[in-house]
């Protein structure tokens, strides 16, 4: 280590420089980070570290474990249920029906009436039906939509419970006879 405070014979426009060494906390910190970050580079690069693909699928997989195990299983599916019972036992659920109401205020009254009465989309009390009238088919409906009508497909914007809800909600509009009912569009399908 040179002596503190040499100046140097440097000089430049009048201006004299120190030869001073640098303090020992700075150089500390400074080979402290380039043996960091050479070890940091080697883990990355050689091949100990995941990629980033590899730990966003593993965050995805992860996610969707979660997503599985926090997913409430309906109290009334049973395996030897058909679909059809399943969603008709759904329909007699009064919590279930009071959900899908709450969902049918926000997504569906626009088109079908506060009631079910039909405003731009067809009515949902009478027993005529466009794309068929059974709790199945108002269930395929709801997922695909009718695109060519202006109807969207709720799949990717409901979860499997929420369109269950709402199906069951639509299932009990039958027969209510709202005021001001749009005429009947379809096939007369009554129920069994």
């Amino acid at each position: 280590m040179a002596d503190r405070d040499e100046l140097l014979d440097h000089d430049y426009d009048g201006i004299r420089e120190y030869d001073n060494d640098l303090p020992r906390w700075w150089l500390n910190i400074f080979w402290l980070t380039t043996v960091f970050a050479i070890c940091y580079a080697f883990y990355i690069h050689a091949g100990y570290s995941l990629t980033t693909d590899e730990k966003l699928a593993k965050g995805l997989a992860e996610l969707e474990e979660m997503r599985v195990a926090s997913a409430p299983a309906p109290a009334d599916t049973q395996s030897d249920a058909s679909p059809n019972d399943i969603l008709l036992a759904i329909a007699g659920d009064d919590s279930r029906v009071s959900a899908g109401e709450k969902i049918y205020m926000t997504k569906c009254l626009a088109c079908h009436g506060a009631k079910g009465e039909g405003t731009v989309g067809p009515n949902l009390t009478d027993d005529y039906w466009i794309h068929g009238g059974k709790i199945t088919e108002i269930k395929q409906l709801v997922i695909e939509g009718v695109p060519a009508k202006g109807m969207l497909s709720w799949k990717n914007l409901m979860t499997p419970d929420e369109i269950d809800s709402v199906v069951a909600y639509i299932w009990n509009l039958h027969g209510t006879n709202p005021p001001n009912p749009k005429a009947p569009q379809g096939e007369l399908l009554p129920r069994e």
